[in-house]
């Protein structure tokens, strides 16, 4: 599927949509500015600045569902342990 990461954040296009919609968006993304704040103590309110465009990648990946993303987790997370009891036995 094709994506898209906007400050980390991985969203998946539609199919339909065309490269040059795809380049249009990112172009256009590319142009916002992040808007970041700090708290002003003791009034509740606070002080908003930008602090550079937005971080913008395409790519592709292999979508599976929420259960085999889990499951493979748990495997290769049982596996990375299993090697590591027995390098400490060693």
């Amino acid at each position: 599927m094709k994506t898209i990461v906007i400050d980390s954040n991985r969203y998946v296009l539609p199919e339909s949509m065309s490269t040059k919609d795809v380049q249009a968006l990112a172009g256009f993304l590319i142009t916002l500015q992040r808007v970041e704040y700090e708290y002003i103590w003791g009034s509740d309110e606070h002080a908003y600045y930008t602090s550079g465009s937005a971080v913008i990648s395409l790519g592709d990946v292999e979508l599976v569902t929420k259960e085999k993303a889990r499951a493979d987790r748990d495997a290769s997370r049982a596996a990375y342990e299993a090697k590591k009891e027995a390098e400490k036995a060693t």
